[in-house]
């Protein structure tokens, strides 16, 4: 299971076993590490894991590891983030504004501009 402070690195197995198993939303940001908006990236991406904790799960997926897999997602251009519900795709942001601004709508919106602070 992911950890509770950092997103959980997946393989192509376990991204397609969470995503049909979990009950809450899955978010999984597809990046590489030659990308160097996707590594700017992570960090928020962690910030998140923490903050839905408990309520969803977020995870990462490295598309050089497994290029062939992240095509037959959609995955056209990284940083991508796809968030997806009861086993299907709800929303799909590319770019690391996007995936920015998403996770500061979620600090505002869900945690009223008051997110919860994790220990790294």
């Amino acid at each position: 299971m992911p950890d509770v402070e950092h997103a959980h690195s997946f393989s192509f197995d376990e991204l397609r076993n969470t995503v049909q198993s979990s009950e809450g939303p899955v978010l999984i940001d597809f990046w590489e590490p030659r990308c160097t908006a996707c590594r700017a990236t992570l960090d928020t991406i962690d910030r998140l894991a923490c903050r839905v904790s408990g309520h969803g799960v977020v995870g990462t997926f490295n598309v050089h590891e497994n290029p062939e897999a992240a095509r037959s997602l959609g995955v056209e251009t990284v940083p991508t983030l796809i968030v997806f519900r009861d086993g299907e795709v709800e929303s799909v942001l590319q770019g690391a504004e996007k995936i920015q601004n998403f996770v500061d709508r979620i600090d505002e919106e869900v945690f009223f501009g008051n997110p919860p602070t994790c220990e790294t």
